[in-house]
């Protein structure tokens, strides 16, 4: 499992969650910051997976 960080138009962040095979599991809302995101996401991996990982598409 690994995590997308996208930027949406109007400029908000948003995460994809994405299973091993690359099949999108679930979206997330929108964050204005992108910090809100990631902890929202280390959240997530220390429940769920911690040794998945992040892809940051905004850079």
């Amino acid at each position: 499992m690994h995590f997308v960080i996208y930027r949406s138009e109007n400029n908000q962040y948003f995460f994809v969650i994405k299973s091993a095979n690359h099949e999108t599991v679930a979206t997330s809302e929108t964050y204005v910051y992108k910090e809100s995101a990631q902890r929202t996401i280390d959240a997530i991996k220390n429940g769920i997976d911690q040794s998945s990982f992040v892809i940051d598409m905004t850079e």
